[in-house]
């Protein structure tokens, strides 16, 4: 007896479930200003082909980032190829222009998002495919080894490499009187 076919899956709203994830994700590739709407439409008509020639993913979360993250290389590898440059949209500042907010931190915050964003798009690239798929995605160890195709111990290796190398990157923001800005500041190891 041939087993039931299974339902399709509702991309549309997988999409819209991980939508800050995946958008994260594609900023992670293509930096703070990508055109992160055009990726996203890109990507979902992909999976949305994908699921009808009959393609299963073992972990449609993981594998929805996945084709997410590779059109976001395509984008880049266009516009490195034809050197222009994409008209971007600006990042989603609502939370950093509140009215409440005194204006030296709006700038203050502008400036640590801007860094952020810089060092994980200057990650070597097999470190940021599993920080977005773990922080982006919010994928289990298990899940990104899965999407990524492999070891679980490699992916963990990955993480801990591009949390070490952002930590190291974001070490100037360390807020006032931490342990490692006072450290730094004596001339003392970080």
């Amino acid at each position: 007896m041939a087993s039931p076919p299974t339902p399709p899956i509702d991309l549309e709203a997988l999409f819209e479930a991980h939508r800050t994830g995946l958008a994260g994700a594609v900023r992670g590739i293509l930096g703070p200003r990508a055109d992160v709407e055009e990726v996203l439409q890109d990507a979902f008509l992909a999976a949305w082909c994908a699921e009808r020639a009959g393609t299963r993913a073992a972990s449609p979360v993981g594998w929805i980032f996945v084709l997410t993250m590779n059109q976001a290389r395509t984008v880049r590898r266009k516009v490195r190829r034809r050197r222009v440059s994409l008209e971007l949209d600006e990042v989603d500042e609502v939370s950093l222009t509140s009215k409440r907010a005194r204006p030296e931190a709006v700038v203050a915050a502008r400036e640590e998002q801007g860094a952020a964003q810089a060092a994980i798009h200057a990650l070597p690239e097999r470190q940021k495919e599993v920080f977005l798929l773990r922080v982006s995605g919010g994928l289990a160890f298990q899940e990104v080894a899965t999407a990524l195709d492999i070891p679980v111990g490699t992916a963990k290796t990955r993480m801990r490499l591009a949390l070490a190398e952002l930590r190291q990157s974001l070490q100037a923001f360390a807020p006032l009187g931490s342990p490692d800005r006072v450290s730094h500041a004596q001339g003392g190891q970080p």
